[in-house]
């Protein structure tokens, strides 16, 4: 092989190994850009769950009676985020990501939190729907008492059909006012201000 036939070698696989870095390069900027513009886009989205589970964990802490957990990170931890994200977007994508699967996880346990706390409320909210389950049912029982036999049954189920929801309604106010921020309980509000319209509709029909 001459001298030339071999530097033009030389020179088309030199040419070949700068196209391949070049190609190389463009993927990776490519790259970093793809994952610069995910985290742009998500971390908003991490940042306003983050500020609502926050306000979830100061209400929790309320209503247990203890002091409030403190959410603003310490020198260790903005120490250990910065060292997090260091290695470009591609990294601090990922720990963005992991931050959010955190979230799912502290959500989860709030949730969890919320639901044992329904019962004690529920019982709070009975002081509330009781009573006014308890006036509509008198009502009921008024005006069937001052119907005439043969009608008393109607009357108190119009009574029923009319009352009971306007005693539900008033109560789910009502707890919202005096129990802001927590459970309203709407099931057992519905149960205590229908059954006994229900339980006289039915005392009156057996009678």
């Amino acid at each position: 092989m001459s001298e030339r036939s071999t530097a033009w070698s030389e020179y088309l696989a030199a040419a070949h190994r700068l196209d391949t870095v070049r190609r190389e390069a463009a993927d990776a900027a490519a790259g970093e850009a793809s994952a610069l513009a995910a985290a742009r886009d998500e971390l908003p989205t991490v940042h306003g769950r983050l500020a609502m589970q926050a306000a979830r964990l100061v209400d929790a802490a309320g209503r247990a009676g203890v002091p409030a957990p403190m959410l603003q990170p310490g020198p260790a931890e903005l120490h250990d985020a910065a060292q997090a994200v260091a290695g470009g977007p591609a990294v601090a994508l990922a720990a963005l990501r992991q931050a959010g699967a955190h979230v799912d996880v502290a959500d989860g346990a709030l949730a969890r939190l919320d639901d044992e706390g329904t019962g004690p409320q529920a019982l709070r909210n009975l002081l509330v729907y009781g009573p006014l389950a308890l006036v509509a049912m008198l009502v009921q029982l008024a005006v069937a008492g001052l119907a005439e036999p043969d009608a008393q049954l109607f009357f108190a189920a119009v009574c029923g059909l009319v009352l009971a929801p306007l005693a539900f309604g008033a109560g789910w106010l009502v707890t919202g006012m005096v129990y802001p921020d927590r459970p309203r309980t709407p099931q057992v509000g519905a149960l205590v201000c229908i059954a006994p319209a229900l339980v006289v509709v039915l005392l009156l029909a057996l009678l």
